[in-house]
Protein backbone atom coordinates (compact mmCIF):
# COMPACT_ATOMS: atom_id res chain seq x y z
CA UNK A 1 0.00 0.00 0.00
CA UNK A 2 1.43 3.36 -1.12
CA UNK A 3 0.24 6.60 0.46
CA UNK A 4 -1.11 8.59 -2.48
CA UNK A 5 -0.61 12.00 -0.88
CA UNK A 6 3.11 11.53 -0.25
CA UNK A 7 3.62 9.75 -3.57
CA UNK A 8 2.03 12.55 -5.58
CA UNK A 9 3.83 15.35 -3.75
CA UNK A 10 7.38 14.07 -3.22
CA UNK A 11 9.91 12.63 -5.66
CA UNK A 12 11.75 11.16 -2.66
CA UNK A 13 8.60 9.33 -1.61
CA UNK A 14 8.14 8.00 -5.13
CA UNK A 15 11.72 6.74 -5.21
CA UNK A 16 11.31 5.08 -1.80
CA UNK A 17 7.88 3.56 -2.36
CA UNK A 18 8.01 2.28 -5.93
CA UNK A 19 10.61 0.69 -8.17
CA UNK A 20 10.21 -1.64 -11.11
CA UNK A 21 12.15 -3.06 -14.04
CA UNK A 22 11.48 -4.45 -17.50
CA UNK A 23 11.95 -7.99 -16.24
CA UNK A 24 9.56 -7.72 -13.29
CA UNK A 25 6.55 -9.10 -15.14
CA UNK A 26 7.29 -12.75 -15.74
CA UNK A 27 5.73 -14.85 -18.49
CA UNK A 28 4.12 -18.10 -17.38
CA UNK A 29 3.13 -21.27 -19.21
CA UNK A 30 -0.31 -22.26 -17.92
CA UNK A 31 -2.42 -25.26 -18.81
CA UNK A 32 -5.85 -24.28 -20.08
CA UNK A 33 -8.39 -26.92 -19.21
CA UNK A 34 -11.46 -27.63 -21.26
CA UNK A 35 -13.74 -30.58 -20.72
CA UNK A 36 -14.55 -32.48 -23.88
CA UNK A 37 -18.22 -33.09 -24.69
CA UNK A 38 -18.23 -35.89 -27.28
CA UNK A 39 -21.32 -37.47 -28.78
CA UNK A 40 -21.45 -41.19 -27.92
CA UNK A 41 -23.72 -43.97 -29.09
CA UNK A 42 -23.44 -46.14 -25.98
CA UNK A 43 -23.12 -45.39 -22.30
CA UNK A 44 -19.55 -45.24 -21.07
CA UNK A 45 -18.78 -44.18 -17.50
CA UNK A 46 -15.06 -43.71 -18.19
CA UNK A 47 -14.17 -40.05 -17.46
CA UNK A 48 -13.20 -38.09 -20.52
CA UNK A 49 -9.72 -36.54 -20.29
CA UNK A 50 -9.55 -32.77 -20.17
CA UNK A 51 -8.27 -31.16 -23.36
CA UNK A 52 -5.23 -29.14 -22.43
CA UNK A 53 -3.16 -26.61 -24.26
CA UNK A 54 -0.41 -24.36 -23.03
CA UNK A 55 -1.20 -20.67 -22.83
CA UNK A 56 1.43 -17.98 -22.43
CA UNK A 57 0.36 -15.53 -19.71
CA UNK A 58 2.19 -12.32 -18.86
CA UNK A 59 2.16 -11.30 -15.23
CA UNK A 60 0.64 -7.97 -14.25
CA UNK A 61 1.99 -5.30 -11.93
CA UNK A 62 -0.69 -3.52 -9.90
CA UNK A 63 0.00 -0.52 -7.67
CA UNK A 64 -2.22 -0.14 -4.61
CA UNK A 65 -2.79 3.32 -3.15
CA UNK A 66 -4.33 4.59 0.05
CA UNK A 67 -6.09 7.92 -0.44
CA UNK A 68 -8.77 10.01 1.22
CA UNK A 69 -9.83 12.31 -1.61
CA UNK A 70 -10.36 12.16 -5.35
CA UNK A 71 -7.73 14.68 -6.46
CA UNK A 72 -4.91 13.05 -4.52
CA UNK A 73 -5.79 9.60 -5.81
CA UNK A 74 -6.02 10.84 -9.40
CA UNK A 75 -2.66 12.62 -9.11
CA UNK A 76 -0.95 9.45 -7.89
CA UNK A 77 -2.62 7.31 -10.54
CA UNK A 78 -1.53 9.67 -13.31
CA UNK A 79 2.09 9.58 -12.14
CA UNK A 80 2.33 5.80 -11.90
CA UNK A 81 0.28 4.97 -15.01
CA UNK A 82 3.25 4.48 -17.43
CA UNK A 83 4.85 1.87 -15.19
CA UNK A 84 2.00 -0.42 -14.13
CA UNK A 85 -0.81 -2.52 -15.56
CA UNK A 86 -3.48 -1.32 -13.15
CA UNK A 87 -4.16 0.54 -9.91
CA UNK A 88 -6.07 -0.42 -6.79
CA UNK A 89 -7.64 1.68 -4.04
CA UNK A 90 -7.15 0.30 -0.54
CA UNK A 91 -10.45 0.39 1.33
CA UNK A 92 -9.58 -2.24 3.90
CA UNK A 93 -6.44 -1.46 5.91
CA UNK A 94 -7.58 -1.95 9.54
CA UNK A 95 -4.68 -0.18 11.24
CA UNK A 96 -5.85 2.53 13.68
CA UNK A 97 -3.44 5.10 12.21
CA UNK A 98 -4.92 4.52 8.73
CA UNK A 99 -8.48 4.87 10.00
CA UNK A 100 -7.58 8.13 11.75
CA UNK A 101 -6.18 9.46 8.45
CA UNK A 102 -9.46 8.61 6.71
CA UNK A 103 -7.85 6.01 4.48
CA UNK A 104 -8.10 2.22 4.28
CA UNK A 105 -11.02 0.74 6.20
CA UNK A 106 -12.37 4.21 6.98
CA UNK A 107 -13.70 4.18 3.41
CA UNK A 108 -15.86 1.09 3.98
CA UNK A 109 -18.72 3.34 5.05
CA UNK A 110 -17.89 6.20 2.69
CA UNK A 111 -19.23 4.91 -0.65
CA UNK A 112 -19.62 8.39 -2.14
CA UNK A 113 -15.96 9.19 -1.49
CA UNK A 114 -14.93 5.90 -3.10
CA UNK A 115 -17.18 6.69 -6.07
CA UNK A 116 -15.56 10.11 -6.50
CA UNK A 117 -12.05 8.62 -6.37
CA UNK A 118 -12.83 5.97 -8.98
CA UNK A 119 -14.41 8.52 -11.29
CA UNK A 120 -11.54 10.98 -10.84
CA UNK A 121 -8.98 8.30 -11.67
CA UNK A 122 -10.95 7.25 -14.74
CA UNK A 123 -11.25 10.84 -15.93
CA UNK A 124 -7.55 11.51 -15.42
CA UNK A 125 -6.50 8.32 -17.20
CA UNK A 126 -8.79 8.80 -20.18
CA UNK A 127 -8.70 5.04 -20.77
CA UNK A 128 -11.75 3.01 -19.84
CA UNK A 129 -9.83 -0.24 -20.34
CA UNK A 130 -7.13 0.53 -17.77
CA UNK A 131 -7.96 -1.44 -14.59
CA UNK A 132 -9.01 0.61 -11.55
CA UNK A 133 -9.99 -1.75 -8.74
CA UNK A 134 -10.73 -1.59 -5.03
CA UNK A 135 -9.97 -3.91 -2.12
CA UNK A 136 -12.48 -3.91 0.71
CA UNK A 137 -13.40 -5.76 3.89
CA UNK A 138 -16.80 -7.08 4.81
CA UNK A 139 -18.86 -4.99 7.21
CA UNK A 140 -20.78 -6.05 10.31
CA UNK A 141 -23.81 -4.58 8.57
CA UNK A 142 -23.99 -6.36 5.21
CA UNK A 143 -26.04 -3.48 3.80
CA UNK A 144 -22.94 -1.29 4.03
CA UNK A 145 -21.05 -3.84 1.93
CA UNK A 146 -23.88 -3.90 -0.59
CA UNK A 147 -23.94 -0.12 -0.83
CA UNK A 148 -20.18 0.08 -1.33
CA UNK A 149 -20.07 -2.68 -3.96
CA UNK A 150 -22.94 -1.28 -5.99
CA UNK A 151 -21.67 2.31 -5.79
CA UNK A 152 -18.19 1.26 -6.93
CA UNK A 153 -19.62 -0.67 -9.86
CA UNK A 154 -21.70 2.30 -10.99
CA UNK A 155 -18.57 4.47 -10.76
CA UNK A 156 -16.68 2.21 -13.16
CA UNK A 157 -14.58 -0.07 -10.96
CA UNK A 158 -12.86 -2.90 -12.84
CA UNK A 159 -13.01 -5.57 -10.16
CA UNK A 160 -13.44 -5.85 -6.39
CA UNK A 161 -11.34 -7.84 -3.95
CA UNK A 162 -13.15 -8.75 -0.74
CA UNK A 163 -11.33 -9.66 2.47
CA UNK A 164 -13.61 -11.83 4.57
CA UNK A 165 -13.02 -10.14 7.95
CA UNK A 166 -14.32 -6.89 9.37
CA UNK A 167 -11.91 -4.11 10.25
CA UNK A 168 -12.16 -5.04 13.93
CA UNK A 169 -11.33 -8.74 13.51
CA UNK A 170 -7.82 -10.11 13.98
CA UNK A 171 -6.19 -12.47 11.50
CA UNK A 172 -6.83 -15.34 13.94
CA UNK A 173 -10.57 -15.04 13.28
CA UNK A 174 -11.67 -17.24 10.35
CA UNK A 175 -12.85 -15.36 7.28
CA UNK A 176 -16.58 -15.24 6.62
CA UNK A 177 -17.19 -17.04 3.35
CA UNK A 178 -20.94 -16.29 3.50
CA UNK A 179 -20.12 -12.56 3.63
CA UNK A 180 -17.83 -12.88 0.61
CA UNK A 181 -20.56 -14.81 -1.19
CA UNK A 182 -22.97 -11.95 -0.45
CA UNK A 183 -20.55 -9.51 -2.08
CA UNK A 184 -20.47 -11.75 -5.15
CA UNK A 185 -24.26 -11.67 -5.24
CA UNK A 186 -24.30 -7.88 -4.90
CA UNK A 187 -21.94 -7.60 -7.88
CA UNK A 188 -24.32 -9.82 -9.85
CA UNK A 189 -21.74 -10.65 -12.50
CA UNK A 190 -21.18 -7.03 -13.52
CA UNK A 191 -17.52 -7.10 -12.44
CA UNK A 192 -15.24 -9.90 -11.22
CA UNK A 193 -15.03 -10.43 -7.46
CA UNK A 194 -11.86 -11.80 -5.84
CA UNK A 195 -11.80 -13.46 -2.40
CA UNK A 196 -9.03 -12.76 0.10
CA UNK A 197 -8.18 -14.25 3.49
CA UNK A 198 -7.07 -17.64 4.88
CA UNK A 199 -5.56 -18.87 1.62
CA UNK A 200 -2.75 -21.28 2.55
CA UNK A 201 -3.02 -24.06 -0.04
CA UNK A 202 -4.46 -25.01 -3.41
CA UNK A 203 -7.18 -26.85 -1.50
CA UNK A 204 -8.15 -23.58 0.18
CA UNK A 205 -8.38 -21.93 -3.22
CA UNK A 206 -10.72 -24.61 -4.56
CA UNK A 207 -12.88 -24.59 -1.42
CA UNK A 208 -13.25 -20.81 -1.31
CA UNK A 209 -14.16 -20.60 -4.99
CA UNK A 210 -16.70 -23.38 -4.62
CA UNK A 211 -18.36 -21.90 -1.53
CA UNK A 212 -18.46 -18.25 -2.62
CA UNK A 213 -18.64 -18.23 -6.41
CA UNK A 214 -15.77 -15.73 -6.74
CA UNK A 215 -13.89 -15.38 -10.00
CA UNK A 216 -10.47 -15.63 -8.36
CA UNK A 217 -8.64 -15.83 -5.04
CA UNK A 218 -5.91 -13.57 -3.63
CA UNK A 219 -3.35 -14.73 -1.07
CA UNK A 220 -1.19 -12.51 1.13
CA UNK A 221 0.26 -14.25 4.19
CA UNK A 222 -0.08 -17.56 2.37
CA UNK A 223 2.24 -16.35 -0.38
CA UNK A 224 4.73 -14.99 2.12
CA UNK A 225 4.86 -18.45 3.68
CA UNK A 226 4.92 -20.21 0.31
CA UNK A 227 5.66 -18.11 -2.79
CA UNK A 228 5.09 -21.26 -4.89
CA UNK A 229 1.55 -21.75 -3.57
CA UNK A 230 -0.17 -21.09 -6.90
CA UNK A 231 2.31 -23.38 -8.67
CA UNK A 232 0.84 -26.27 -6.69
CA UNK A 233 3.52 -26.67 -4.00
CA UNK A 234 2.31 -27.34 -0.47
CA UNK A 235 5.49 -25.86 1.02
CA UNK A 236 8.16 -23.51 -0.29
CA UNK A 237 10.57 -25.59 -2.40
CA UNK A 238 14.28 -25.24 -1.65
CA UNK A 239 14.89 -23.89 -5.15
CA UNK A 240 12.57 -20.96 -4.43
CA UNK A 241 14.49 -20.09 -1.26
CA UNK A 242 17.81 -20.27 -3.12
CA UNK A 243 16.45 -18.16 -5.97
CA UNK A 244 15.11 -15.53 -3.58
CA UNK A 245 18.40 -15.35 -1.70
CA UNK A 246 20.37 -14.98 -4.94
CA UNK A 247 18.13 -12.14 -6.13
CA UNK A 248 18.31 -10.48 -2.71
CA UNK A 249 22.11 -10.54 -2.77
CA UNK A 250 22.29 -9.39 -6.40
CA UNK A 251 20.01 -6.41 -5.78
CA UNK A 252 21.28 -5.51 -2.32
CA UNK A 253 18.09 -6.10 -0.35
CA UNK A 254 18.47 -5.13 3.29
CA UNK A 255 19.40 -8.08 5.49
CA UNK A 256 16.45 -7.55 7.81
CA UNK A 257 14.05 -8.00 4.90
CA UNK A 258 15.96 -11.00 3.54
CA UNK A 259 15.88 -12.67 6.96
CA UNK A 260 12.21 -11.89 7.49
CA UNK A 261 11.08 -13.33 4.14
CA UNK A 262 13.08 -16.53 4.50
CA UNK A 263 11.74 -16.89 8.05
CA UNK A 264 8.22 -16.78 6.60
CA UNK A 265 9.15 -19.48 4.07
CA UNK A 266 10.65 -21.76 6.72
CA UNK A 267 8.08 -21.25 9.47
CA UNK A 268 6.14 -24.44 8.77
CA UNK A 269 9.34 -26.53 8.83
CA UNK A 270 10.94 -25.31 12.03
CA UNK A 271 10.23 -26.08 15.65
CA UNK A 272 10.00 -23.23 18.13
CA UNK A 273 13.65 -23.71 19.25
CA UNK A 274 14.70 -23.97 15.61
CA UNK A 275 12.99 -20.71 14.72
CA UNK A 276 14.50 -19.06 17.79
CA UNK A 277 17.97 -20.05 16.59
CA UNK A 278 17.20 -18.91 13.04
CA UNK A 279 16.08 -15.53 14.36
CA UNK A 280 19.46 -15.10 16.07
CA UNK A 281 21.32 -15.02 12.72
CA UNK A 282 22.77 -11.56 12.15
CA UNK A 283 24.25 -11.57 8.63
CA UNK A 284 23.78 -12.93 5.12
CA UNK A 285 26.86 -15.12 5.53
CA UNK A 286 25.44 -16.61 8.74
CA UNK A 287 22.14 -17.15 6.95
CA UNK A 288 23.86 -18.95 4.06
CA UNK A 289 25.83 -21.14 6.49
CA UNK A 290 22.61 -22.07 8.28
CA UNK A 291 20.86 -22.96 5.01
CA UNK A 292 23.82 -25.10 3.93
CA UNK A 293 23.91 -26.90 7.28
CA UNK A 294 20.23 -27.77 6.89
CA UNK A 295 20.60 -29.01 3.30
CA UNK A 296 18.64 -26.17 1.71
CA UNK A 297 21.53 -24.54 -0.16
Amino acid sequence: MILAQEFSRSSKARAADFTTSRTERAVFDLQERRQAAPIVDVYDDTPEPALQRTVRVRGALIAQFAASDATTFADAVELIRPYVDGVDLNCGCPQPWAYSEHIGSYLLRQPDTVRDMIRAARARLGDENFPVSIKIRVDNDIQNTQRLVETAIHAGVSHITVHGRTRHQASTVPVSLPAIKSAVEFAAGRVPVVANGDVWSSQDVARIRAETGVHAVMAARGLLANPALFAGFEHTPDDAIKRFLQLAVDYGLQFGLVHRHIAFMLESRLSRPGMKHFNSLLSVSALIDWLEEHGIM
